[in-house]
């Protein structure tokens, strides 16, 4: 009998204890900020165009306008190394190419940064020429599957959603137009005006307003004006 009380008594303490400590982390995950809660994850990924032809190995109108496209997304991204996958059974890849590198030109694309591979096509995979460069790409990991199943009105922690802060970092990751920005600062501008600079530190430290003083003429206000119908 004194067994069997026991058993009952430390069931419920081993219920306690875990409530307990699963009830510390709740608590500690909802007290922290959110960018710790939610990161910002940087990493790179290769984004790849197929490049449509008709039977001479031409651009059709249609792939034209993808390719500039996908051009224009390859100067936003910053792109380094821009490749043409070329079947190397084809016999008409060098048309292709050449139409590829016309319009690379037109958008700015240097030559030294066009770099061709010859590619085997496996079985299911696209059979014509492919275009493909590296780029950043920033998510938030922790946002992709949302859990709004928890009901707070039923716990005694006070504490947030989960997923609290996640539109806000979504949107910060959407909106960065570099990625590398969210995990590195840029390198200051070699034509940066340091004599400015050093004035400006200077007022902070000694308190005063960084900005340039002002003049009678920067008030702002606007001249004395008479209506028509007044007299001197």
């Amino acid at each position: 009998m004194t067994r069997f009380s026991s058993s009952l008594v430390a069931l419920p303490l081993a219920l306690i204890a875990g409530a307990c400590s699963s009830s510390f982390e709740s608590r500690y995950q909802a007290a922290l900020p959110i960018e710790q809660r939610h990161p910002i994850e940087v990493k790179a990924e290769v984004t790849t165009l197929a490049v449509g032809t008709d039977t001479s190995g031409r651009l059709t109108g249609r792939s034209q306008s993808e390719v500039a496209g996908f051009l224009q997304g390859y100067n936003a991204d910053g792109g380094t190394t821009l490749e043409i996958q070329s079947p190397s059974s084809a016999r008409w890849t060098k048309q292709t190419e050449g139409e590829v590198r016309e319009i690379a030109a037109l958008y700015g694309v240097p030559s030294n940064r066009i770099r061709v591979t010859q590619v085997v096509p496996g079985p299911g995979d696209y059979p014509g020429l492919k275009l493909a460069y590296g780029r950043y790409v920033a998510s938030v990991p922790s946002c992709e599957n949302p859990d709004w199943s928890e009901n707070l009105a039923m716990t005694w922690d006070n504490t947030s959603y989960s997923n609290l802060g996640c539109s806000m970092q979504k949107n910060m990751a959407a909106m960065a137009a570099d990625p590398r920005d969210l995990v590195r600062a840029r390198p200051l501008d070699p034509v940066s005006s340091s004599e400015r600079r050093d004035t400006v530190v200077g007022k902070y430290e000694k308190g005063e307003s960084p900005s340039s003083e002002r003049t009678k003429g920067d008030s702002g206000k606007l001249a004395p004006t008479k209506s028509g119908t007044e007299r001197e």
